[in-house]
């Protein structure tokens, strides 16, 4: 259980701060997310996988939603501030916590001081493609994994605001446009997230803030809570 929570987050954080925007500054983008390839672990609890995405976009403000039958998480991303803000509504827990610019500047020096971040490299490609009624450039970042050499392709539109990643996907970052279409891996789940529609539409400026029934806490008093999580899904 405790990995499908970090898997939400995983890829929520791959969409969570604005950079420069495009032609269409406010909307809705929906995705689905599909896992080609599960161990045997995860292949029995694959109902409870997160299966849809949706980001509402305004000016410089994200929000990226994710529902699944545990509950919904949310990040909440600003560039102006560069920082980000996670709500979870988990199994009827609803919590809250931030991360400021310099939060998140510390913990990507300590991963990368740990090795926790390959090195990696972007090979922008001239083949395109037509996603969601975008016409997609491909990269493909490529990567050495405890020894193993992989890749993520990506499919990106410079159409719509650049949408830049989370720490936990630093080479994202280098895309050079709104993600239409990637592949990831991590701790054995293979995803792949796909747009299925893009629509113009006007974005509350509420849906960028914490909710009153939200209770705000400390990253530490979180990961307390995960880890209470995992101990009674394996009945401990």
């Amino acid at each position: 259980m405790k990995k499908i929570v970090l898997l939400i987050a995983l890829i929520s954080l791959s969409y969570f701060s604005f950079a420069q925007t495009k032609k269409l500054k406010e909307g809705v983008a929906e995705f689905n997310i599909t896992y080609p390839s599960l161990t045997p672990e995860m292949k029995q609890m694959e109902g409870v996988l997160p299966k849809d995405m949706t980001i509402q976009f305004k000016n410089d403000q994200s929000r990226v939603e994710m529902s699944t039958p545990m509950g919904t998480t949310v990040v909440i991303g600003n560039n102006i501030k560069k920082d980000v803000t996670v709500l979870m509504d988990l199994m009827g827990q609803k919590i809250a916590f931030n991360q400021s610019q310099e939060e998140l500047s510390k913990k990507e020096a300590e991963l990368k001081k740990g090795g926790k971040i390959p090195e990696y490299t972007v090979i922008d490609s001239k083949e395109t493609k037509v996603i969601a009624g975008y016409k997609c450039k491909k990269s493909v970042v490529q990567y050495t994994n405890d020894g193993k050499k992989e890749e993520m392709v990506c499919y990106y539109t410079e159409d719509l605001p650049k949408i830049s990643s989370g720490t936990d996907n630093l080479a994202l970052n280098e895309i050079k446009g709104f993600l239409m279409e990637y592949n990831i891996s991590q701790n054995g789940i293979q995803m792949r997230v796909v747009a299925k529609s893009i629509k113009s539409k006007k974005v509350e400026d509420s849906v960028f803030l914490i909710p009153n029934d939200y209770k705000v806490m400390t990253q530490e008093e979180i990961s307390d809570i995960m880890n209470g999580v995992g101990k009674n899904n394996n009945g401990k």
